[in-house]
């Protein structure tokens, strides 16, 4: 695994092992095609602009994922998702006096025009307040041309989507971001969710 940081981003690059992404990615079509998910325009009553993607969020005690070389890829994800979070917290060692936990595990596919193009933050009221971090990884590879960046607002960063890459960054207002229009013939997948204060 090789990492990047830069303004409390960080960009882990060959997290898990070779054609594990693209498990994920038959294992959300497989649950879609079973029902699975839901479109969020259409579940959350949201403006054609604001999302257009769909999301399956994958619960062990509810899917079955099929295994990724004899082994659960449930728990392949989290195994990976800790050594980054290890990673990151050795570089910001203030987060290791706090119990955080992370248990979300959320598919999206985003369709080509479509995406979450406000500009937004992980933390607001409520529950969401307890957001630490965020952490997001590509499933596939989208040509330039294609764009479906993470575009970071203050930090004037854009992060191109590659398979097998993990970004984690903080859920505040300093971080607000945005996911840039996916264009051409291909999709976008990801998994993303949350670490959260316990």
């Amino acid at each position: 695994m090789n990492s990047n940081f830069k303004d409390f981003i960080a960009v882990y690059s060959d997290v898990y092992p070779e054609g594990y992404c693209s498990n994920l990615i038959q294992n959300f079509e497989r649950l879609k095609s079973e029902g699975a998910g839901a479109d969020r325009k259409k579940s959350e009553n949201a403006d054609a602009h604001v999302k257009k993607d769909y999301q399956i969020n994958l619960n062990i005690g509810v899917h079955h994922a099929l295994p990724f070389e004899d082994k659960d890829p449930v728990k392949l994800f989290f195994e990976g998702l800790q050594g980054c979070y290890e990673h990151y917290t050795d570089t910001f060692s203030i987060l290791k006096g706090s119990k955080i936990l992370a248990t979300t595990m959320k598919m999206q596919r985003t369709d080509p025009g479509g995406g979450y193009h406000v500009w937004h933050a992980e933390q607001n009221n409520g529950n969401q307040s307890l957001r630490v971090l965020v952490y997001m990884l590509y499933l596939n590879t989208l040509e330039c041309e294609a764009a479906g960046e993470t575009e970071f607002l203050y930090q004037q960063t854009r992060i191109k989507p590659v398979e097998n890459t993990m970004v984690m960054w903080p859920g505040a207002f300093t971080h607000t971001h945005r996911g840039n229009t996916v264009f051409g013939n291909t999709s976008k997948y990801i998994v993303t969710g949350w670490f959260y204060y316990d």
